[in-house]
């Protein structure tokens, strides 16, 4: 792989010049995609900030192909944020340039094991319950009919959505899967997937696997060399590489999780005559008469012990009157309760596993139920593993740099409690297991950058190593025209929002936006940081806007990819939506034309994780406002602001009501991390007059 090769394709001129309908030289996309070839020449570690628009995609992509061209053994691994980035790259990047490069690579599409079908799974399903399968109707017989016509086994790929209940009764699942031995071996899903990985020479993936495949590399000792869950490889390429912080956090975070016990009791017990639970069908085949009982006796004290555990964290959240509760080490006399809770838990999950396994090598259990046998012992297993979170918390084990909090989600009758014990800093973890062990690393996004030459988002992921390694840092700022196509307006008067939502504010929120959307006539995102104000305007403004035949779409009561089909399909919709909409949304044209900020996204001061990183930096003596919320905040608001303009014919208006942003010295600050745009001075009063004048004059 040669600079000639990359001007070859991405000059004007080049291969994707002549093939590709409706493309755009840009400068930055071909320095984007030399940078990549010399991290893969020169084993660097590279951190690329690429606006949008400039390709990105394709700016990865193409050196990774030709390095597996030239080095077909050195396998190379894409991982984006999320399984629908992933479907978009292998399902459409990838073949677009394969026709473009008139060349076939060998690439395959990875994701993890418990979104495969397992079809002996699915088989033992059916005989347990024989008459729902032959219900046309049901989603098991719908299951079977896909299963026999689908080449992946994917649930993504199903024509309905499947329950997790009945997911998790099919799926792929590691320490259930017989092998080879399996008679199902030469059509299972999951291993064809593998098979590919292993013949392939670029894999596309997810954070979520790579994170997985990290781990059980730092927790084994193997090198890259060795296969792990992802077959051996030596560069890797991570979009969207904002979010590792995030998810790898997610990934190390240690839960106690009662519903998947109470899940894996009723999988061994049954629930009545509505389905046989494992232990049923595997008593007939015991020696030791009672041994049954007696394991039914040792689930019903853990779920028992479950429920007195469920009350002290039930009461004790009571108490704090908030959804998630940091636990610090003043707090921890309070929870002693527990830890003679958890002992308690613990010792009868391990009576359980020996009564267990006890009956298990006495019973006589025929070959065709081999699975069942092995799937009881699982299941004690896990519900042994699941009690031991629970220790690990109650432990506090201050030694080493973990946040310990609680989780309490739902309503009256339908609460579900969770702990949780987060590493402090992910930094260490991501050195040990990611950046050092490979030859190359670029991580990529459209927001790294804060005009801070990457300080806050290396320093949060663990960059730059100790050693000398090259590390490359380059922003490729995004080819459009902000100045005459995107006009940004910060109301100075906006009132500030104060802890409680008060009736006043909730008001400005709610007039202002209502004129802004007719001054627009729709075509508008609206990102909110508190799902409850969400509901309140919400409710406020849809009579109002029916009255405008403007369609109200609202996060929550549809799931995201209806809600975005239906808001890019009508272009006078306006869609209300939270956290998770920030990014990802992709609206080009004229379906978005307004984007209003509502308030600026600082993580709320309640969240455990985040409140104990900002207190690590202040105990440290750096802020923990400026080194932390701050620069998440701003980068999250780069995010919400990359929304509106997605090509070079998009114009249209960004509107931020919250007027820290232009009062304070932090607010300007975050401004000038965001494009250049046209930045009148403005009252809230100008804000509908400014908005129809840029669309409509």
């Amino acid at each position: 792989m040669d600079k000639s090769d990359i001007y070859d394709i991405f000059d004007e001129g080049g291969l994707l010049d002549q093939h590709l309908e409706g493309y755009e030289f840009r400068e930055g996309q071909l320095e984007m995609a030399l940078t990549v070839s010399r991290a893969y020449k020169e084993g660097a570690i590279a951190a690329i900030e690429a606006g949008t628009g400039i390709g990105k995609s394709f700016a990865y992509l193409v050196p990774a192909l030709l390095w597996a061209q030239d080095n077909p053994s050195h396998k190379s691994v894409v991982a984006t944020a999320t399984i629908n980035l992933q479907r978009q790259l292998f399902e459409k990047d990838i073949e677009q340039l394969f026709s473009i490069l008139n060349r076939h690579f060998n690439v395959a599409l990875v994701m993890g094991r418990g979104n495969y079908l397992c079809l002996r799974r699915l088989q033992e399903k059916v005989a347990e319950e024989p008459l729902i399968a032959r219900d046309g109707e049901s989603e098991l017989a719908i299951l079977v009919k896909w299963s026999q016509e689908s080449e992946t086994g994917l649930r993504s790929e199903c024509p309905i959505w499947i329950s997790e209940e009945l997911w998790s009764q099919v799926c792929s699942d590691g320490e259930l899967c017989s092998g080879y031995q399996c008679h199902y071996n030469k059509e299972c899903f999951f291993f064809k997937s593998r098979k590919k990985a292993g013949e392939a020479s670029l894999i596309i993936t997810n954070h979520h696997l790579l994170f997985s495949d990290a781990h059980a590399r730092l927790e084994e000792g193997l090198s890259y060399n060795e296969e792990a869950i992802l077959p051996p490889f030596h560069h890797l390429i991570i979009d969207e590489a904002h979010n590792i912080e995030r998810n790898a956090t997610d990934f190390f975070t240690v839960t106690y999780n009662e519903r998947e016990i109470y899940r894996l009791i009723g999988r061994l017990k049954g629930q009545g005559s509505r389905r046989k639970g494992l232990l049923e069908i595997l008593e007939p085949y015991g020696k030791t008469e009672g041994s049954v009982a007696q394991i039914e006796s040792a689930l019903t004290l853990v779920a028992e012990c479950l429920g007195y555990i469920e009350t002290f964290l039930l009461g004790f959240m009571g108490a704090t009157k908030g959804s998630s509760f940091l636990v610090e080490s003043h707090h921890e006399e309070e929870f002693k309760a527990l830890g003679e809770l958890s002992q308690t838990l613990s010792g009868y999950c391990d009576n359980l596993v020996g009564l267990t396994l006890n009956f298990l090598e006495k019973a006589s259990i025929p070959e065709e139920l081999a699975s069942r046998e092995r799937e009881a012992i699982v299941a004690t297993m896990r519900i042994a593993a699941s009690s031991q979170a629970l220790a690990k918390f109650v432990a506090f084990d201050r030694s080493r740099e973990e946040v310990f909090w609680i989780e309490i989600f739902g309503g009256e009758g339908k609460r579900r409690i969770y702990t949780h014990v987060s590493p402090l800093s992910v930094g260490e973890a991501l050195q040990n297991s990611i950046f050092s062990g490979l030859a190359s690393v670029v991580c990529t996004s459209a927001t790294l950058d804060l005009g801070d030459d990457f300080a806050y988002w290396s320093s949060r992921v663990g960059l730059p190593l100790a050693n000398s390694r090259l590390f490359i840092k380059e922003v490729h700022n995004s080819p459009f025209d902000f100045r005459n196509n995107l006009l940004l307006l910060t109301p100075s008067d906006a009132p500030l929002f104060k802890e409680q939502l008060t009736e006043e504010y909730l008001t400005y929120i709610i007039e202002t936006v209502h004129e802004a959307l007719l001054a627009s006539n729709g075509g508008a995102l609206l990102l909110f940081t508190s799902y409850k104000m969400l509901e309140e305007v919400a409710q406020a403004l849809r009579p109002r806007l029916e009255k405008f035949s403007i369609n109200l779409l609202v996060q929550g009561e549809k799931d995201r990819y209806q809600l975005l089909r239906e808001f890019a399909t009508d272009e006078n919709s306006v869609l209300f939506a939270t956290d998770s909409f920030w990014e990802g949304v992709d609206a080009p044209g004229t379906t978005l034309r307004l984007v209003v900020i509502v308030k600026l996204p600082f993580r709320v001061p309640t969240d455990p994780v985040f409140r104990a990183r900002q207190e690590a930096l202040d105990r440290k003596g750096r802020s923990g406002f400026f080194s932390l919320a701050l620069p998440e905040a701003t980068m999250k608001l780069k995010q919400g602001f990359g929304r509106l303009l997605r090509n070079t014919l998009d114009s249209g208006i960004v509107l931020i009501l919250d007027s820290r942003v232009v009062n304070k010295q932090y607010g300007r600050w975050m401004l000038r991390a965001l494009p250049d745009s046209f930045h009148p001075e403005t009252t809230t009063s100008g804000v509908a007059q400014k908005i129809e004048d840029f669309l409509y004059k």
